[in-house]
């Protein structure tokens, strides 16, 4: 983070203090005492399980020149106090005036699918070529993304920043804090569509990104998805790049081999590897090039940038021992799960055994797609499936190949004197499940 001077922070949050002050520059922005620096302003962030009022005396002790507190807060110190209405506000307020200080370009990525992969591909290619920054693991939430986007400088060119989303408006407020003038959706899917009606709802919160895009807007969108044309005519601009594997885009790939572990992709005559078990992740590939070729970085670099790129923990891991582990434990929606599913299919694995959690956020639709799923792996060749979990007990009564469990430690005692050398197991469930203690589970029986 560039120096900035104490009353500057004070004017962006609307801030009113309990002293007067000297107008030193800020170090830095802190929302976590743990890792406060002497310097830098603490922010008290009030959540579900910790209230950072709480931490407000630790954070003088660490050094804190300031901290950005609730009006209704009361401490009786001599330390300076910034109070406003609603701290979380404060913190994107600040960002948002940061981010403005900033001549740099700024991607924002949303979709339902393979936000964070596309990302780090997008990021670790700019990064080639340009100063680059870009959100910190998959902090993608309107506190996550602000302190993302204060982590660059006045040498920044680029900062690319990922916004989730499970509700309406929330792309318009992450919008409004990072400004992109780059925007991608990497899809339309079901994930959340327990807070819409449809998924044209959906569409529509994932194009609120458009509203405020600025300079040249220049738009990646995936033409293979069926919210592709909408997408389009909502963006309303003169700079849109498709890629695409069905249909003709801009950008195009093409499967051309398929191991356990990787697929190998064609574009333009030229072959990209992937070390990726599930061949979905072409497109956060197409979109990388999308990038590459748009703003002039050398292909030998897409080359390395692709090959180099590795699943993210609990997002395709595939662990090599004596039993093979994929793990997608970190979630779940049925877009991803059935991709996921229809690729293990094709992979000539000696025995299969699927482990599925429910799928979350699915609100009025979530028997349904939990029944669908269930009719899809009845079709597939799974050996062996144990669902975890309430709703998962569907997949299991439709799919009538599947044992259920609704407590780990009986899941855990059935793997232990089930799995054989050279299974292969896949995890896949929602993150509220934390389907990644099977995992670890499976990693010290290994």
């Amino acid at each position: 983070m560039e120096k900035v001077k104490l009353s500057e922070i004070i004017f962006w949050c609307k801030g009113n203090v309990n002293k007067r002050y000297k107008d030193v520059f800020v170090k830095g922005i802190s929302t976590d005492t743990r890792t406060l620096k002497k310097g830098e302003i603490f922010i008290a962030l009030k959540g579900e399980k910790y209230d950072g009022h709480n931490f407000v005396k630790e954070a003088f002790k660490k050094g804190a020149i300031g901290v950005i507190v609730s009006e209704r807060y009361q401490i009786q110190n001599s330390f300076l106090l910034i109070k406003v209405k609603d701290t979380l506000k404060a913190l994107g307020d600040i960002s948002r005036n940061y981010r403005k200080n900033l001549n740099m370009h700024v991607v924002g990525i949303t979709g339902s699918d393979g936000k964070t992969t596309t990302k780090e591909i997008i990021k670790n290619i700019l990064s080639e070529k340009f100063n680059t920054v870009s959100t910190i693991g998959n902090f993608n939430n309107e506190i996550g993304l602000p302190i993302s986007i204060l982590n660059a400088d006045r040498k920044t060119k680029f900062g690319v920043f990922e916004m989730g989303m499970n509700k309406k408006g929330e792309i318009d407020y992450l919008s409004r804090i990072c400004i992109p003038d780059i925007s991608v959706i990497t899809n339309v899917g079901i994930a959340h569509i327990g807070f819409f009606k449809n998924r044209k709802e959906i569409a529509d919160a994932k194009a609120e990104i458009f509203k405020n895009l600025t300079g040249e807007k220049i738009v990646f969108l995936n033409r293979d998805d069926l919210f592709f044309y909408y997408l389009k005519n909502k963006a309303k601009s003169k700079n849109i790049i498709s890629i695409g594997v069905k249909k003709k885009g801009d950008i195009n790939g093409k499967i051309v081999e398929e191991g356990i572990d990787y697929f190998i992709f064609e574009h333009n005559m030229k072959k990209y590897k992937m070390n990726f078990w599930n061949n979905s992740f072409i497109y956060s590939g197409l979109f990388g090039i999308a990038f590459a070729e748009k703003f002039e970085i050398q292909k030998k670099y897409i080359e390395d940038v692709l090959l180099n790129t590795k699943p993210l923990s609990g997002r395709g891991d595939f662990i090599k021992n004596k039993i093979q582990i994929i793990d997608e434990s970190y979630n779940s929606n049925p877009n991803s799960l059935r991709n996921a599913l229809i690729c293990l299919d094709k992979k000539p694995l000696k025995r299969k055994i699927v482990i599925l959690g429910d799928m979350a956020e699915l609100g009025k639709f979530t028997n349904f797609y939990h029944y669908y799923i269930g009719t899809l792996v009845k079709k597939l060749n799974i050996d062996i499936l144990l669902t975890f979990g309430e709703k998962s007990k569907i997949i299991s009564d439709v799919s009538k190949k599947g044992n259920h469990f609704y407590h780990l430690e009986e899941l855990l005692k059935y793997l232990k004197k089930t799995i054989k050398n050279e299974d292969t197991i896949f995890i896949k469930g929602s993150r509220f499940l934390k389907m990644e203690r099977i995992v670890d589970f499976l990693k010290k029986e290994i």
